[in-house]
């Protein structure tokens, strides 16, 4: 590290004293890392390999050579916290005065932060507008990285909590929409209920926007169908049921007085359709083509149960739904399953999380939640 070992040794006493607890055990011959040691070890290196990482994809991302060479391991060990502090303020408000008030510094400071930032990697990360500050694309690499770092921290204070005997924290959720009512809930107020220092956050949303927000650290998991093609080296997906997907109707709907009722029979009437490109949309476009037919076509889409229930409520229109929700929730009666099999439906249901790093105490327990409930729920 080139640095005298008194500085070394003096660092690590610093360590130990903000963390309240040994992280080496001292012997004649040298020091050997206590657990928690060890696991704030794999952290910092994790947290330094988003950092390089960062550092690397802004030079990539950047449409102009580097002004000068910059070694992207180099980066993450030299850089110093208030850069990325400044980094993150002025990519969350948006000009250099408010981003200084939000950490707590003079506007001088803040400039002369981003402008240390840029010099360090030899790259334009800021465009100065007459309206504000905003990250050029080099900018936004750089701060993905940065947030995904940061997250270590958060981890490891959450970490440092646990071996104190206080388990708090957070946990964000990203949700889709389907099949997850029948474990969500229960799981989320399991998990409050045995750590309530623990605050969660549900977030719904598309799948692309949700996997941004799993993909920059904004987001710690998303529960929803599972997708057969995903990045593993970035997300990991851990199946907790198999779901299918049914058509269903208000219970005085005209579908339900037929006999052998098809699913040619099913586009003489109106529907509510799921939007495009999601597995819901991809699994009905795959169903009627397999029995020849073009799926049904209709000038309202929607993604949130709650609203395509009470459309088809409301509405008498048909609509794709979970089988599990729909059994759990059919409105006192009010809404029916309509007798048609819709063969290639099943699809995976679970959670998915960044591959890379170690998941937070806080993280694994809302894991572990899901996985009980799942056993708790009757088969």
């Amino acid at each position: 590290m080139h640095l005298s070992q008194p500085a070394v040794a003096r660092s690590v006493l610093q360590l130990e004293e903000a963390c309240r607890l040994p992280l080496f055990i001292r012997g004649a011959r040298g020091m050997m890392p206590t657990a928690l040691g060890n696991q704030m070890a794999a952290r910092i290196e994790t947290m330094l390999q988003h950092l390089g990482s960062g550092a690397a994809e802004a030079q990539a991302a950047s449409a102009l050579t580097a002004r000068r060479s910059s070694l992207p391991h180099r980066f993450a060990e030299v850089v110093p916290p208030g850069h990325l502090r400044a980094l993150l303020a002025i990519a969350h408000c948006g000009s250099e005065s408010q981003a200084a008030q939000k950490i707590g510094v003079t506007q001088p400071s803040i400039h002369a932060a981003l402008q240390g930032l840029e010099a360090s990697l030899g790259l334009q990360l800021f465009y100065k507008l007459t309206f504000g500050t905003r990250l050029t694309p080099s900018g936004e690499a750089l701060l993905r990285r940065v947030k995904l770092a940061l997250a270590e921290i958060r981890d490891m204070e959450s970490d440092i909590s646990a071996w104190h005997g206080q388990i708090k924290g957070r946990v964000v959720v990203g949700v889709l929409p389907l099949s997850v009512g029948i474990f969500l809930p229960a799981a989320v107020d399991r998990l409050s209920s045995s750590h309530p220092d623990i605050e969660i956050s549900i977030v719904d949303g598309t799948y692309e926007s949700l996997m941004q927000g799993l993909m920059s650290a904004d987001i710690d998991v998303i529960a929803g169908a599972l997708r057969a093609q995903v990045p593993e080296d970035e997300v990991q997906q851990l199946e907790l049921f198999d779901d299918d997907l049914v058509v269903v109707a208000p219970s005085d709907h005209d579908s339900l007085q037929r006999e052998h009722l098809t699913l040619e029979d099913l586009l003489q009437w109106q529907w509510v359709t799921p939007l495009p490109n999601t597995p819901a949309d991809s699994a009905m476009v795959r169903l009627f083509r397999s029995h020849g037919l073009e799926p049904p076509r209709s000038n309202l889409r929607a993604s949130s149960p709650t609203m395509t229930l009470a459309f088809v409520l409301q509405t008498g229109r048909l609509a794709l739904a979970s089988r599990g929700q729909a059994m759990r929730d059919n409105h006192g009666g009010l809404l029916s399953i309509l007798p048609v099999e819709l063969p290639s439906t099943r699809r995976g249901i679970g959670l998915a999380i960044r591959a890379q790093g170690t998941a937070s105490q806080n993280l694994d327990l809302f894991i572990r939640a899901c996985h009980q409930t799942m056993a708790d729920l009757p088969a």
